[in-house]
C-alpha cells in the first residue's frame, strides 16, 4: 500500500464489500422506485456509484472501458427516459471495477499521485492523490444513500 493514500485503499476496500451488502435484499423493481419526484432512485445511485469507481482509475494511471459512460458526465440528472442496467449487471461491473481498482491502487506510484488532478475536488487538495480521497469519500456517501433506501425498502439495515 502506498502511504500517501493507505486511508483511501481501506476505505475502497471496505466499501467494496459494503456496497454489495446494501443491495442484498432488494429487488429490481424496488431499486426503480422513487421516494418523490425530486429524488433518484436507487439504481441511479448505484449505477452512479459504479461509474465513479470505474472514473476512479484515470486518476490513478489505470484508466477503463467505462460500462456506464455517457450516464452521469457533467452532473446528469436522473432521467426516467433513460435506459438503467438490471441490479445484477450493476453487481458484476461494481466487482470488475474493484478488481482494476484494487490493481490501479497498488501499482500507483507517489509521483502519479503528487501530480495535478484535472478534477479539482472540493476538499481543496487538487493532486491526483486528493482526487483518489475525495472519491473514495464520495463513494461512502453514495453506498450510505443506498443503505438508507434498503432499509426503507427492505426492513433490513445494511450489514457490516
Amino acid at each position: 500500500m502506498k502511504k500517501s493514500i493507505y486511508q483511501s485503499q481501506l476505505m475502497f476496500n471496505m466499501n467494496e464489500r459494503l456496497f454489495l451488502n446494501a443491495l442484498e435484499g432488494l429487488t429490481d423493481d424496488q431499486t426503480r422506485e422513487r421516494l418523490s419526484d425530486h429524488n433518484n432512485p436507487l439504481i441511479w445511485i448505484a449505477t452512479h456509484t459504479v461509474w465513479a469507481r470505474y472514473n476512479a482509475l484515470t486518476f490513478l494511471g489505470q484508466p477503463a472501458k467505462n460500462p456506464f459512460e455517457g450516464m452521469f458526465e457533467k452532473f446528469k440528472a436522473y432521467d426516467p427516459a433513460d435506459k438503467y442496467p438490471t441490479l445484477d449487471v450493476v453487481k458484476e461491473e461494481w466487482k470488475k471495477a474493484s478488481t482494476l481498482l484494487k490493481s490501479a491502487l497498488e501499482a500507483v506510484t507517489e509521483e502519479q499521485l503528487a501530480a495535478d488532478s484535472p478534477l479539482k475536488s472540493p476538499i481543496g487538495d487538487f493532486t491526483n492523490g486528493g482526487t483518489i480521497a475525495f472519491l473514495a469519500q464520495h463513494e461512502s456517501y453514495d453506498i450510505g444513500q443506498i443503505g438508507f433506501l434498503k432499509k426503507y425498502y427492505t426492513s433490513k439495515a445494511m450489514a457490516y
